[in-house]
């Protein structure tokens, strides 16, 4: 695994090469400044094991919103009564992602934002017009409707500055969830995901990569999208009906998108623990 997989970012950008032949004429068609008028993309960002997914998925009902994902946006749980992500956007700027090999090696893959890890993919600001203008297009290309762009990618929690200076009008939903739920429940599931020998001392980091991840979204959100985000916290839409419903409202509000009724039936299972969590207490 260690001697191939330093090649897949070279076969990423080898098919990425070819792709930008395809698109070539219509990519010449457009200009940067039209992209920037016209594009308001959504994003979702937040810490692994925060409700990510969940909040994608019912947002991505919205008929303002076209979402970007690749691969299926509903829930597939593995052992332990943990989903896989799902409504996952990485494919979108794939060659900004670090790749995922040596933090395996080290056996430390759901740590992703330590200190030690965050300074290779922090991005305040692109490098210049033509980056501008190829991030642009990377979410351009892939849209198949007039609705704006929803996306959902863990490592644009440490983006959003990169974001701003490319789509001046774009949102952002930071989803949280409480430090001591993501420790015990991310701990759980990475145990089932075989990292046990990794994760005997973990929590220290555990708590580092929550209290890292959260601060720099908070920091950055204000420093660079003032005015243009909303906080979901995956505690408020576990509670209930009416709660999860009412940070659905807060969070169209905040986006400035029509008012819309969702579909919450699927957080019902995280409901019906609660109640039995309630009952037992």
């Amino acid at each position: 695994e260690f001697v191939l997989s330093p090649l897949r970012p070279s076969v990423r950008r080898l098919k990425r090469a070819v792709s930008s032949l395809r698109e070539l004429p219509r990519r010449r068609s457009t200009s940067f400044e039209e992209l920037q008028r016209t594009l308001s993309p959504v994003f979702l960002i937040g810490g692994n094991r925060s409700g990510t997914s969940v909040v994608t998925a019912i947002l991505s009902q919205h008929p303002e919103l076209e979402g970007l994902f690749e691969g299926g946006c509903q829930p597939t749980y593995l052992g332990g009564g943990h989903a896989r992500g799902y409504c996952e956007s990485s494919h979108v700027w794939r060659h900004l992602n670090p790749s995922d090999w040596k933090l395996r090696s080290r056996r430390e893959l759901p740590f992703w934002s330590l200190p030690q890890y965050v300074s290779g993919f922090y991005r305040a600001r692109a490098h210049g017009p033509r980056e501008r203008f190829n991030l642009a297009w990377d979410v351009q290309r892939l849209r198949t409707t007039e609705k704006q762009p929803l996306i959902k990618d863990h490592f644009n929690i440490f983006r959003i500055g990169l974001i701003m200076d490319v789509f001046p009008r774009a949102r952002f939903v930071l989803t949280i969830r409480s430090w001591r739920d993501f420790l015990e429940r991310g701990v759980h599931k990475w145990m089932h995901d075989g990292l046990g020998t990794a994760l005997s001392a973990s929590r220290p980091r555990g708590g580092l990569q929550w209290h890292l991840a959260n601060l720099v979204a908070h920091y950055d959100l204000e420093a660079f999208a003032s005015g243009r985000y909303a906080v979901a916290w995956l505690d408020a839409l576990h509670q209930g009906p009416a709660s999860a419903r009412n940070v659905f409202q807060q969070i169209g509000s905040a986006l400035s998108l029509s008012p819309f009724e969702f579909d919450l039936s699927i957080l019902e299972p995280h409901w019906s623990t609660r109640r039995e969590s309630d009952r037992a207490a």
